[in-house]
């Protein structure tokens, strides 16, 4: 039998190359009703790793717009 944490591992969707389709894998997860794990945004950019203003900003309005998001991004913003 799996526990709760194991099944939602298993449905989450995850992607280790950056932002590339950043708006379509958010919508897909958000109508899906699955889990979203970006990783490696940005990270070989030396100057401004992490995510851009304006997909913080998108977000943001995602996050307004649906009931129940959780959005969790680490402290250089490559991870969300």
């Amino acid at each position: 039998m799996t526990t709760k944490s194991e099944a939602a591992k298993s449905r989450t969707l995850k992607y280790n190359d950056g932002a590339t389709q950043f708006r379509q894998r958010l919508i897909s997860s958000i109508l899906s009703h699955r889990p979203l794990l970006l990783r490696n945004i940005r990270s070989d950019d030396l100057d401004a790793p992490g995510l851009r203003e304006h997909e913080a900003s998108f977000l943001r309005l995602l996050d307004r717009m649906t009931n129940g998001t959780k959005i969790e991004i680490n402290a250089t913003g490559t991870q969300l």
